[in-house]
């Protein structure tokens, strides 16, 4: 069954995930990235903020990067990259996807927002050491699991390794955050890098 998808993201932002899934899901799909975006009128259309990502698929208009993913895999009868709903692999699915973006991207975002985003007068330098404490906490968790599993749910890929592993290889790169203490989310890493069709931004 085809499928009208248009996508819109930017670069290697969270729009990456649904870029990923669509890739791995072998559907065809219009990308849009442009300068500008961000903030546009004609993206608020189709996010109430104007950010990224935003999809409509078949005439459905969807945000949050997550949502678009989980949404996309199971429209495709079949699909390989995520477990039924109602089933235990699902489950863990929604565990690390809700554990990735609470205990440790919610906080890599607060700093970037604090380092970077945010106008002089709004950034509170302060809270960025206790951010890296909390996103520490986080990691520790996740090298714990890789240590015991190639991936996330069970010993296969899925969509899981690629919302979470974006968020982890941002930890890495963006977040300034050292792996020294993390070989084995190191080691996973570099098995979703080795991926055909990973859209994970190169290490720094």
């Amino acid at each position: 069954m085809q499928h009208a998808i248009r996508l819109y993201g930017v670069g290697g932002t969270r729009s990456a995930r649904c870029r990923w899934v669509l890739y791995e899901l072998g559907l065809d799909f219009e990308y849009i990235d442009r300068d500008g975006l961000i903030g546009s009128d004609e993206l608020r259309t189709f996010h109430p903020q104007a950010k990224s990502p935003a999809a409509v698929i078949d005439g459905l208009v969807l945000f949050e990067s997550s949502a678009i993913c989980n949404y996309l895999c199971d429209m495709v009868a079949d699909n390989k990259l995520l477990a039924p709903s109602g089933t235990p692999a699902r489950g863990r699915h929604e565990q690390w996807v809700s554990f990735a973006q609470s205990e440790i991207e919610g906080w890599l975002w607060s700093n970037f927002k604090h380092r970077t985003l945010y106008p002089e007068k709004r950034r509170v330098p302060a809270v960025i050491e206790q951010n890296y404490k909390e996103i520490h906490a986080g990691l520790s968790v996740l090298e714990k699991t890789c240590t015991e599993s190639d991936y996330l749910v069970g010993d296969e890929f899925s969509a899981t390794d690629i919302i979470v592993g974006w968020t982890v290889n941002w930890a890495r790169n963006g977040g300034k955050v050292s792996f020294d203490e993390f070989p084995s989310l190191s080691a996973y890493l570099g098995r979703l890098f080795a991926r055909e069709h990973c859209t994970l931004s190169p290490p720094d």
